[in-house]
């Protein structure tokens, strides 16, 4: 799928392709590498209008900016001119000044989103990225690793086996006390490191005591941190594709999660578990201490990872279909309630 072809267009309308650590961007920016396979892409920003901002393999097209730093009133954006009229428009998240532009700007081509809709969006299709097993609409991604980051562990740990816990808290102030879950394990495992990783550090606990802190400076340290844990336990899953569980997957870690997250079909396919308190949350590392359900978590685990988010040109192949396939056209801000 390398031709591209020149009397179709793929328009990203993103608000988030500048927040780079964000999942949404990740994902918004490797859909638009995908598509660019296929036919040229344009990527609509909420920057100032004026000349196009070089960003990679993309030049953004700015429309102005909002009050509330977003998009500004459909009437007073800026707008790309003669886009072709197979043109299909791919909103990384939509809300009702998106959908005005589009009634506006770009009336009567189909739209797809990439983070799943807020109640009904009318004719707007969502792009599925976790589900999978089956599901004919479900495109996957390409989620890559470095398989090195196996090879070494992180060099501020002096072992390997530990229980890797994801935080849920954002901005904490000090690593001290842990979240409350890992402090439930730590106490209920006393002689299983518990490591903890927020706000770029990674602490280190056992017995309920804290060992020490190290900094994850890169996704190479994460990736380390991911390869040698006994299980990755994710407390707040990215919503779209749960982008960590899916690399622990990859370096063949379990993973454990919360069971109405996003990553609970990754656990589903047989990677790991869920849990929906800390009974389950302690049963689940509990039953991971036996080597043989360990092995074939990890087995079964990097098998749909690989499958499903390690081949760029199936993801390449299952986006073409995606953006491809016709669907209902009608006025997206009347249909959405906008």
């Amino acid at each position: 799928m390398s031709d591209v072809t020149t009397d179709r267009m793929s328009l990203f309308l993103s608000r988030s392709w500048k927040a780079s650590e964000s999942e949404l961007s990740f994902v918004t920016r490797a859909v638009a590498g995908a598509a660019s396979r296929m036919s040229p892409v344009t990527v609509v920003v909420p920057s100032p209008a004026g000349p196009t901002e070089a960003d990679g393999a993309f030049d953004l097209f700015g429309t102005g900016v909002g009050p509330d730093g977003s998009w500004p009133a459909a009437a007073e954006a800026a707008w790309p001119t003669a886009l072709p009229t197979a043109t299909t428009i791919i909103v990384d998240e939509p809300d009702h000044a998106t959908l005005a532009l589009l009634d506006l700007h770009a009336p009567g081509h189909p739209v797809h989103t990439i983070a799943p809709p807020a109640g009904d969006q009318g004719p707007i299709s969502s792009l599925q990225f976790t589900g999978g097993m089956g599901d004919p609409d479900f495109i996957g991604l390409h989620v890559p690793i470095n398989p090195l980051a196996a090879t070494h562990r992180h060099n501020g740990l002096g072992f390997t086996g530990y229980l890797l816990v994801l935080s849920d808290r954002i901005g904490a102030p000090d690593v001290a006390p842990p979240p409350a879950l890992a402090a439930w394990l730590t106490a209920r495992f006393p002689t299983l490191e518990v490591v903890v990783v927020e706000d770029a550090t990674a602490a280190v606990w056992r017995g309920r005591v804290l060992r020490g802190v190290v900094s994850v400076y890169t996704r190479t340290d994460l990736w380390r941190l991911l390869a040698h844990a006994r299980a990755t336990i994710d407390l707040a899953p990215g919503r779209i594709i749960a982008r960590e569980c899916i690399e622990s997957l990859r370096f063949g870690t379990p993973i454990i999660v919360p069971e109405h997250s996003a990553a609970h079909a990754h656990a589903d396919a047989g990677g790991g578990m869920t849990f929906a308190d800390v009974p389950e949350l302690l049963a689940c590392v509990s039953r991971l201490r036996d080597e043989t359900a360990h092995a074939t978590m990890s087995a079964q685990g990097r098998v749909y990872a690989d499958a499903h988010y390690g081949n760029p040109t199936s993801f390449v192949e299952s986006v073409a279909r995606a953006l491809s396939a016709p669907i209902p056209i009608a006025r997206y801000a009347e249909r959405s309630g906008a």
